[in-house]
């Protein structure tokens, strides 16, 4: 029954950091009004917005207009839940709610980037700042703990500064590493550069968003290899 609850709660926020995101990527105020299909711009009902079975009880199409309804938000909504589950059941307390929030973080970082190639800023530093004060509250520090820190940094600094990254992907690494140490920090730069290669002889573009491969790296990481 707890599961049932975790599971509840990581979909929903999995579901509101999905909306967050389009309404960003969109420039629609968040404080507007309640959520509406994206076709007929009718408001939506309660029960068209339980996560997941709020697409199944629609039979995948709008209510009111018909209009086929992306399935995007539905499946990161099943995938948030089964990850607070997961994160839940192999992490402490405490390193749980850090967890599914950075993965909460990554998602609405990653769903901005992949559709406009840039990020809310104000979300990209509520993060660092927040992950970061996590990390001095609770590590013991160490000499070796900073000279791994500034040696990143400084290799981040000098990829931004020849084009290499952006400096959302900079900010968003020196961030993991607050959150999962050096190590997992490079297991993720080379999951995702490894991913973000793939993607390019797959597609033969010649630029694509590395958030959220960065994101899907974190993923990965957290569940193939438990911290």
């Amino acid at each position: 029954m707890y599961n049932v609850l975790i599971f509840l709660l990581g979909s929903v926020l999995s579901s509101f950091t999905v909306c967050y995101s389009w309404r960003y990527v969109n420039n629609i105020s968040q404080l507007q009004r309640r959520s509406f299909c994206e076709q007929c711009h009718h408001p939506l009902k309660a029960w068209q917005l339980i996560p997941i079975l709020g697409f199944f009880l629609q039979k995948g199409r709008c209510f009111f207009c018909t209009s086929r309804i992306s399935p995007l938000s539905t499946i990161i909504e099943f995938l948030g839940g089964s990850l607070a589950v997961f994160c839940h059941s192999n992490y402490s307390r405490p390193y749980f709610f850090v967890l599914f929030s950075f993965i909460m973080w990554s998602l609405c970082l990653g769903l901005q980037d992949y559709k406009l190639y840039a990020a809310s800023s104000n979300i990209l530093y509520l993060g660092f700042l927040i992950f970061s004060a996590l990390s001095i509250i609770f590590l013991k520090f160490s000499f070796s703990y900073f000279l791994q820190f500034f040696l990143l940094l400084s290799v981040l600094v000098y990829f931004s500064i020849k084009k290499m990254f952006g400096w959302a992907d900079v900010l968003y690494i020196i961030t993991s590493y607050f959150v999962v140490g050096y190590q997992y920090t490079l297991y993720l730069l080379l999951i995702a550069s490894t991913l973000c290669i793939l993607f390019f002889l797959i597609t033969h573009l010649k630029k694509a968003p590395f958030l959220p491969f960065q994101a899907l790296s974190f993923i990965i990481i957290i569940v193939v290899h438990p911290l």
